[in-house]
């Protein structure tokens, strides 16, 4: 059977499992939020891991073949803060659970999509970039520092810099996220905050065409991301997605080989590739391993859905 480990809130977790139930095929979605009803049990030496939820008895070391490993989230994350135990005892909960999430890694012959230590390993903007540049896309300058003259030369080099987060940025434990940012002012009279922690600085490419391309095994979903306003699409077009919209587009075929080639070669079989064509050059920005896909999903009509739980079905052995 195919294991889920999601959380009950990810919308997006329920496309593939209405396709797993189109095509009558065993899984099991785990939300890390059910640990009240969730019964554990792992044996050594020889290794098996057993669960007992909701009536369904579970051998994790013989039933499941693959997992995807979609958004688990931490015991209680979503619950009320009145319904939760005291802060140190909930510290204490979450990290139980989370070192046994951990456990379900050394289950063997199973194919993970993704194995979270790739996921985690991808994160890296630094590891994007560098196999990106490795393999043979074409990336923007780039410097990653705190150091204001290093920023100061880009931004005189180019007339104007981007700036972006090293790490995935959620600000005050809330939805508000940091989003990339043109800097068309001297970060001269800037100096103190640059300085604060390091921050990715890149050569703008402005005006730009700005691609996602979701990569599902061997099969590529590139999508062209327009306004329907024909207004300019926003330097991160993630801030603007009321007027966006999305359509399929076509890739050069070297380019299409590169998003699949760089997917395996990060030993992932899932990633969200963004792309921008600048100067009629393809450019790579980032890769998110575990990236949001359901609103191309729908309304889009993007079958993502349906090529993962292919994937899925294909690898459950």
């Amino acid at each position: 059977m195919i294991l889920v480990l999601s959380n009950k809130w990810d919308t997006t977790t329920d496309f593939v499992i209405k396709e797993l139930q189109r095509r009558n095929h065993p899984y099991l979605r785990l939300n890390t939020e059910d640990i009240s009803d969730l019964e554990v049990t792992t044996e050594l030496p020889d290794l098996s891991i057993s669960i007992e939820w909701k009536g369904r008895s579970v051998d994790l070391s013989e039933d499941v073949g693959a997992v995807w490993y979609r958004r688990p989230s931490k015991p209680y994350e979503f619950t009320e803060e009145n319904d939760r135990p005291d802060e140190a005892t909930l510290e204490y909960i979450q990290d139980q659970w989370g070192a046994w999430w951990e456990s379900l890694q050394t289950l063997s012959g199973i194919t993970w999509v993704n194995h979270p230590v790739e996921n985690h390993r991808m994160e890296s903007k630094t590891r994007q970039l560098h196999l990106a540049d490795q393999i043979g896309f074409n990336i923007p300058e780039t410097a990653i520092t705190n150091q204001p003259s290093v920023i100061e030369d880009l931004y005189q080099k180019h007339g104007s810099i981007i700036s972006k987060a090293v790490s995935a940025p959620l600000v005050d434990k809330q939805d508000k996220f940091v989003f990339t940012v043109h800097i068309e002012d001297s970060p001269e009279d800037a100096e103190g905050e640059l300085e604060v922690c390091p921050t990715i600085f890149q050569k703008p490419l402005i005006p730009k065409i700005d691609y996602r391309i979701t990569v599902v095994g061997d099969e590529v979903f590139p999508v062209k991301i327009e306004t329907t306003d024909e207004e300019p699409v926003p330097l991160d077009w993630r801030t603007e997605k009321d007027h966006i919209q999305f359509t399929p587009a076509k890739l050069p075929n070297k380019i299409e080989s590169l998003c699949r080639e760089y997917v395996a070669k990060a030993d992932l079989l899932f990633g969200a590739i963004d792309l921008v064509k600048h100067e009629q050059e393809y450019v790579f920005l980032e890769i998110n391993p575990n990236g949001e896909w359901g609103w191309l999903q729908k309304p889009w009509d993007i079958p993502i859905a349906e090529e993962l739980a292919e994937l899925l079905i294909a690898n459950d052995e």
